[in-house]
């Protein structure tokens, strides 16, 4: 089973959210965006551990736009679940909420919290308003707390406190595990176990050194109240029922030497996780829930990049198999970690952002992004820890690879846009192939601002290859256009309305040509053992650039590395090197962010 949409009206950040998710949801946001907000929004119709109070809502959680408005106002929030059509367990929970028979079935659990029925006026204070949580269309049926409880929402808080609820028996993921191991004792092991703890507290109580303490306590019990009020005491361990005994267990580190309160934030956090999985493991193998909806706020608190993904990757796929126990987890998480973005199943993200023009968050999701299995795959592979960045982006500039990824920056440098304070990132897709990512980014996926730049790469006699590129882009960017029959210098025209910038050669040699030429010629004499030759030509291209053979120097440029190159000729740039595709590109992006 999954969450297949979440739809909120007037509740706290948002005016109206309506986003499609997949089989797991990873939120990403800016801060105060309504992350958290979203997670509450879901405790409200699926967490059983919440009180009749948490359930009644103060003004505060009502959409600010409403303004006076909020009393009369309605919230609602409501979760459709799909995907669980040969589970009968899930079918006899789900029968009476479904709004859809399918296949697929989907069923809906509405939270509403609106002026009491019986009202005959307009709603004067809260105390006017009540909650009801429904299944399917009609208001009148009401969702019980059992299926709540089979069906509930856990959500781990941002930076916990691992410890604390460790201690906590009714809250500890210990628990479950501890009981089940406290049933399966028989008779004749909690004979042995009790035998040896009276052995042991027995031995321990006898020592001279333990009994003069409790003598030496007793008698200062004597000096203050008298023998007559003085309470007999002795020393021993507390408790020695078996049962009370196994409560008292505790997790240890460092070979049982330290205790959880002398772990690092970061240890206790991933003993908790591990914990806290096994516990849904037993309380779903015990029959106490048929399905887990696991929200964790902000993973990547004191857990370094590599366990965030090691971490993150496991609890993700689990919900990834095609039947079994895999399948009774909803994963939720909320983070500003490009860690965790970059493993993240592309299908689960959902980007919240603010709308200035509602004043009010906005959700977009890649659930239902129009990706081929192909693109997929392809974005999959490469949305890395660096281009996991764009999920957190205002804008992106999408280049083909290392070169344009450290140039550009430097050009927004000296042309005084600021990528960083935009929000802009800029993403190699490490080659040519644009398309998936311009449906990630574009209106049909994550909306987000972008603009492509792209070498023109010139065949002698023929077109250039950046002509079916762009053409390609332009079929998605603007699918009513017609593209087919323009020509060569018309279809480049067309593509620059759309963000999508060619230059007239290849970059290297539109650098060369642009003033960086000695520049360049320095970082090659210094990086490679040239011949003569190699010297000669070099001379003659800065000393007259129209002289220059592209083909060339781009061999002599890969021999350094592009990526290598481009770093060291980028301290060397200025305003006036800058080709005119990459300005213009910088400035539409700059322009359309701020």
């Amino acid at each position: 089973m999954r969450i297949s949409r979440i739809k909120i009206t007037n509740f706290a950040n948002f005016a109206e959210l309506d986003v499609s998710t997949d089989q797991s949801l990873v939120i990403v946001g800016e801060n105060k965006v309504g992350k958290s907000n979203l997670v509450f929004a879901l405790q409200l119709v699926l967490d059983p551990s919440l009180s009749e109070r948490d359930r009644r809502l103060g003004l505060e959680h009502f959409w600010d736009g409403l303004g006076a408005d909020k009393l009369g106002s309605t919230v609602e929030i409501a979760v459709e679940l799909t995907d669980y059509d040969d589970d009968v367990r899930l079918i006899a929970h789900l029968g009476d909420c479904i709004i859809d028979p399918g296949p697929p079935m989907v069923s809906r659990l509405t939270y509403r919290f609106q002026p009491k029925e019986e009202l005959e006026a307009d709603p004067a204070t809260l105390a006017d308003y009540d909650y009801i949580i429904f299944g399917g269309t009609d208001p009148n049926n009401d969702v019980s707390s059992s299926l709540r409880r089979m069906l509930p929402l856990d959500v781990m808080s941002a930076l916990r406190d691992a410890e604390k609820d460790l201690a906590n028996w009714r809250r500890s993921p210990l628990r479950p595990l501890i009981d089940a191991m406290a049933e399966n004792l028989d008779e004749a092991a909690r004979d042995e176990i009790q035998d040896q703890v009276d052995t042991a507290q027995h031995e321990l109580t006898e020592h001279e050194e333990v009994d003069a303490v409790a003598q030496t306590i007793k008698q200062r019990l004597i000096d203050i109240v008298g023998s007559q009020h003085a309470t007999t005491v002795s020393l021993g361990l507390s408790p020695t029922r078996v049962d009370a005994l196994l409560r008292a267990l505790r997790i240890l580190i460092d070979g049982g030497s330290r205790g959880m309160g002398e772990a690092s934030l970061g240890t206790a956090n991933l003993i908790f996780l591990a914990l806290k999985s096994l516990e849904l493991d037993q309380l779903v193998e015990d029959g106490d829930r048929d399905h887990t909806f696991l929200a964790v706020e902000e993973p990547e608190a004191h857990l370094h990049p590599h366990v965030q993904r090691l971490v993150y990757r496991y609890f993700l796929a689990e919900i990834d198999g095609d039947e079994g126990e895999s399948s009774r987890l909803t994963t939720i998480l909320t983070t500003h970690s490009p860690h965790i973005a970059s493993v993240a199943p592309l299908r689960s993200i959902i980007l919240l952002r603010y709308d200035s023009a509602t004043s009010s968050t906005k959700g977009v999701s890649t659930a239902l992004t129009p990706l081929t299995d192909d693109d997929e795959a392809d974005l999959q592979r490469y949305i890395d820890v660096t281009r996991g960045e764009i999920f957190f982006a205002r804008g992106v500039v999408l280049v083909e690879g290392d070169a344009e990824r450290f140039v550009v920056p430097a050009f927004a440098d000296v042309l005084g846009i600021s990528l960083d304070v935009l929000g802009i990132s800029v993403c190699s897709v490490a080659g040519t192939n644009f398309a998936p990512y311009v449906k990630l980014l574009g209106p049909t996926g994550l909306n987000i601002p972008f603009v492509v730049l792209t070498d023109r790469d010139p065949v002698e006699g023929r077109a250039p290859r950046a002509l079916a590129r762009i053409r390609k882009l332009l079929d998605i960017v603007d699918a009513d256009g017609d593209h087919a029959d323009l020509a060569e210098t018309a279809l480049f025209a067309r593509g620059r309305q759309h963000g999508l910038f060619t230059n007239g050669n290849t970059l290297e040699p539109a650098l060369f040509e642009m003033g960086l030429a000695e520049a360049m010629q320095e970082i090659l004499l210094n990086a490679l053992p040239l011949g003569q030759g190699s010297k000669d030509l070099l001379d003659g291209w800065v000393a007259d650039t129209d002289t220059l053979d592209p083909e060339k120097l781009l061999n002599l440029i890969d021999r350094v590395g592009k990526g290598r190159f481009a770093q060291m000729l980028a301290p060397s740039i200025e305003a006036d090197h800058c080709p005119v595709y990459i300005k213009r590109a910088l400035e539409r992006i700059r322009d359309v962010v701020t």
